[in-house]
Parts: structure tokens; sequence; C-alpha cells
């Protein structure tokens, strides 16, 4: 169904040679201090499937962080990129993929009425931030406690990659990486998530200057309390304060018309990328036609904001978006994803209690997390609690067993199958065993 693909004999390489020309031999930072990169590269990868360049094939439950809703070389997206391809891909003006895209995101995104194309999810947060604070005239940005927004500067504060240990008290943002200028710190406030009350006094304190509220309506896989998300929107709107959804990781991925479908929630603003592209770069804000009017070279100067890019709505990513789109409407899509999560979550839970492994499940859907621990994971700092050293150990073995997985949450797609399923449980247990037999299957 996907084909086939004839690796060169000659490419050999691994990813010792990477640390030659790239620092680290790797592509972040976020792994500190800690030399965990794998002895091979990637090769190909079709399904559910990737190739090395050693020949291993392992079973992919990662899926790009999240992006790959329809798996690894989806035919109809390759096509649809290929068609492109030959047409030119870069014009810098509009085109009729983009014009079609964002179609097809206002027809299905309940909070869409306009629609403005970037290359990621951190380009699409950053014009976020220009753009609310250009509608309310106002300047600071709350966020919750571990939710990250992107790499730029604006928003790196107090986020899961930080160092939970030395954050300042509520409401002061800590930032997440040096090189951030100590003025962005005056526009940005950190509530914790899914505490209400706690959120609801922030917000009064300062509601005279906050331009926006951003949550992530599934945070780094933490699910939230019912009632939380419809709370914030009464608050939000009760001080006329734009609500925006960071949809980076559930937008396509929990329902064709992103978490706010799924939780019925609607936002003034979200922001898309990841499965938007099945892999593309590309991002987006989307919102209602008030606040995107800003956008508009019409508008007056005083209202119009400065966004450009010259690969901003690009031919070749607004096709693959296109493509993705048209299969996630297909009938049945969402109902077997999700199924297929919860019956994981559900199996998964089922065998950690079974070793007497203390646990929390988490996420929604398809998107699947756990947190071993006894005690209630509520937000951010509980799920520090969480035995992590197990899970990066149970990571190391479910690797040696052909998964390629990291240490946070699992993420299928279409092409994960019932034989997906059963490898990657039986995979789970053979690791369970493993780590138990040699003495290390701390509670």
């Amino acid at each position: 169904h996907y084909g086939k693909f004839q690796l060169n004999s000659d490419f050999r390489a691994t990813s010792r040679d990477a640390t030659d020309y790239l620092p680290g031999g790797t592509y972040s930072t976020i792994g500190q201090n800690t030399d965990s990169s794998p002895e091979f590269l990637f090769s190909h990868a079709n399904g559910a499937y990737v190739h090395t360049t050693d020949g291993r094939q392992l079973l992919d439950v990662m899926m790009g962080h999240g992006s790959l809703i329809l798996g690894h070389a989806h035919p109809e997206i390759t096509q649809a990129v290929t068609n492109q391809v030959k047409l030119g891909n870069t014009f810098t003006y509009v085109t009729q993929p983009a014009i079609d895209l964002a179609k097809m995101i206002v027809e299905n995104i309940p909070c869409a009425e306009k629609v403005r194309f970037m290359n990621s999810g951190s380009e699409a947060i950053m014009i976020m931030t220009r753009l609310v604070r250009a509608h309310t005239g106002k300047e600071k940005i709350l966020k919750f406690e571990g939710a990250y927004h992107g790499f730029a500067d604006n928003l790196l504060f107090s986020t899961n990659y930080g160092s939970a240990e030395n954050w300042l008290d509520y409401p002061m943002p800590t930032p997440d990486s040096v090189g951030i200028p100590a003025d962005h710190s005056k526009t940005v406030l950190v509530a914790p998530w899914n505490d209400i009350d706690r959120t609801r006094q922030i917000i009064e304190s300062n509601s005279a200057e906050l331009a926006s509220i951003v949550v992530e309506p599934l945070m780094r896989g933490l699910s939230s309390k019912p009632g939380f998300l419809e709370a914030l929107r009464d608050i939000s709107s009760d001080h006329q304060i734009p609500l925006v959804f960071d949809e980076v990781c559930t937008g396509f991925r929990l329902a064709l018309g992103g978490a706010q479908e799924y939780y019925g929630v609607t936002p003034d603003l979200s922001i898309f990328g990841k499965g938007l592209g099945s892999g593309y770069p590309i991002g987006a804000v989307a919102g209602n036609e008030e606040i995107m009017s800003h956008l508009d070279p019409s508008s007056d100067d005083e209202n119009r904001i400065f966004s450009l890019g010259s690969f901003h709505g690009n031919a070749i990513s607004a096709a693959a978006g296109v493509a993705t789109m048209k299969e996630l409407k297909r009938a049945g899509i969402y109902q077997d994803l999700n199924s297929y999560g919860d019956n994981m979550r559900d199996a998964l839970e089922e065998m950690f209690l079974r070793y007497d492994i203390p646990v929390q499940m988490s996420g929604a859907g398809n998107i699947v997390e756990w947190f071993f621990t006894s005690e209630a994971i509520t937000d951010f700092k509980s799920s520090l609690k969480s035995n992590w050293k197990l899970k990066n150990k149970l990571s190391d073995e479910m690797r040696k067993r052909n998964i390629f997985c990291g240490a946070g949450r699992f993420s299928s797609s279409t092409v994960h199958g019932k034989t997906e399923y059963n490898f990657t449980i039986d995979a789970m247990e053979e690791s369970l065993r493993s780590i138990r037999d040699t003495g290390n299957l701390v509670p």
C-alpha cells in the first residue's frame, strides 16, 4: 500500500557522524547533559513504521511528536505534494491550495472566520501575541505553568522544559533559557493549570493589563478537569479578554474541529501546526473576523500589524494540508483513532497495576499519557512526582524491542491497527518483565 523504498547502499551514517557538523549531533537541546541519541539514523518511513540506516524496522508511537495523524508517507499526501512540486512551490503570493485550505479550516473549526498561515506553530504563536496586543491595546499574556507555546522568547517561561524547583511564585514567570531579555518577563503572567479559583484571582487582579489568556486544551498530555475550560471561557468573556487555544498538539488529532469541538468550548483564536500538514512545515492562526482584521492590509495604519514571510502559505505545505483534511473527513476516522487510544490507555493501566506500579493515566482520545505515582495528577507540578527514572528505563527497553518512543506520551495514527496495538502491548509486557527481573522495577 505504501510502496517500497530503495536505500542507497552508500548511505550508512549514524548519529555520531552528525556531531561533526551539528551542535551535539541533534536538532534540539531538551535532553540537557545527556547523550540519549540512538546509534542510528532513520533512512525512510512507511505507514506506522520507521526504518534505520542499520536495517532495523521500528513501530513508531511518537509519530513526529503527534504531527503524523495519517502515518508516514501517506499515499494521498505524497501524491498531492508531488503534483504541486511539478507546478512550483513558493510564489510569495496567495495560491489556490492556500485558499482551499483556509476554506476547509473555516468550515470545520468552530472559532475560525479567517485564517493566516505561517511555517510552524511557534511562528503562529508569535503573530498571535502581536495580534491580541494590537486588538486590546494591552501587553500581558496569561499562560499556564508547564505549558509550552513554542521556542520564541515571548512565551518561553515556566514551561515543561524548565526547572520547576526554581520557579517564582504565581503569577511571576521564570525564563526557561538563557538569552531571553529580562524585560520579556514583564509581559507574561503564569497561573496553575486546572486551578480555576487561583486562575480567576490572577485574571481579576490583572484584567486591565491582560491582552489574552492562552491555554493548551490538553496540556502536554495532562487532562483538563471537567468544567475548567468552560469556566476559563466564561471568565475571559466577562473581562473581555481574548481566549486563545494553542491547538498545535490537539488540532485535527482529537477531532476535525480540534479540541474546541472535542470539548465543546469555543475560543476567540486558535493556533495550529503539526497535524495540519502531515509532516510538512505549516502553522496557522484562526479566529473571529474582528480580531483577525488586524492582519488585513486594508486596515487603518493604527490597527494593522506587520506580518510577512516568504514561505507563509506556500503551495506545497498548503497542498499537504488540503489532502490531510480530505482524508480526515472520511467517515469513522476519529472513532477509530480515539477508540485505539482509549483501548491502549485501559490496557496499559491494567498492566502497570498488575506489576504493582502505581499509575495515573492521562491524555484524551488517541493521545495516551501516564504518570507513575499514586497521587492524583491535577497540574504540572503534581506530574513531576511521577517516577521518571522508571519511565525513562521503560522507554529504553521499548526501543530495544523495536518500538520508537520517548519518555512521554504515545500518539497513534490512522494506520495503527490490531497488529500495531498487539505489538505495543507485547513489547510493554516484555519490557516490564525485563526491568522486574533485573530488580529495577521500583514502585
